[in-house]
């Protein structure tokens, strides 16, 4: 895979930049595929890796067309801020983000961190879906 690399199962790192509205369609193709496989499963981002504005449109218009599929298979979204700054902004802007987000989203301060928090939240929604 072009954008994702599985950490554990069904642990997902995005990887590559995402620059060209060709780079959004391929990274739209390869979520699809994780979704496809109808299990819970967590994705950790780095802060710095958000797409430029071309990879963004077919995205953000995928994402609206899937909200309730992401809602209901991605257990989280882990974003790693390393910087103490910036994530605290993203702390305070986390509420207005969260409210339109299908998905829980956790802020981690490396990757090891988010690893722990992916696995965290991976249990959580295994437990849930066995109950239900």
């Amino acid at each position: 895979m072009k954008f994702f690399r599985e950490l554990e199962p069904d642990i997902h790192l995005g990887i590559g930049a995402l620059e060209t509205e060709q780079d959004g369609r391929d990274w739209v193709a390869e979520y699809d595929g994780l979704l496809a496989r109808g299990r819970a499963m967590v994705v950790i981002v780095r802060e710095g890796d958000r797409p430029q504005p071309g990879a963004g449109k077919p995205m953000v218009l995928w994402m609206k067309a899937r909200k309730a599929e992401l809602g209901r298979l991605v257990a989280a979204t882990v974003f790693i801020f390393e910087d103490e700054a910036e994530r605290q902004a993203m702390e305070l802007a986390l509420p207005g983000r969260a409210r339109a987000s299908p998905y829980p989203m956790v802020l981690a301060t490396s990757e090891a961190d988010a690893l722990e928090k992916a696995r965290q939240r991976l249990k959580a929604a295994s437990t849930a879906g066995a109950m239900a």
